[in-house]
């Protein structure tokens, strides 16, 4: 019986470590999205809202 709650204390603790980095993990990834959208919206969208010449 002890053994068992041992493995299960062992999991549980393992499940914690893993969902701590894979969070540390995301947040890094959000930040580089963030990056290229405002590289983005910087670059690749700047003319997009020019008056059309001739109408």
């Amino acid at each position: 019986m002890a053994s068992i709650m041992v493995a299960v204390g062992l999991t549980i603790a393992a499940a914690g470590f893993a969902g701590y980095y894979v969070l540390q993990a995301m947040v890094h990834m959000v930040r580089q999205v963030k990056q290229v959208f405002q590289s983005l919206s910087k670059s690749a969208f700047s003319g997009a809202l020019l008056p059309i010449k001739g109408k």
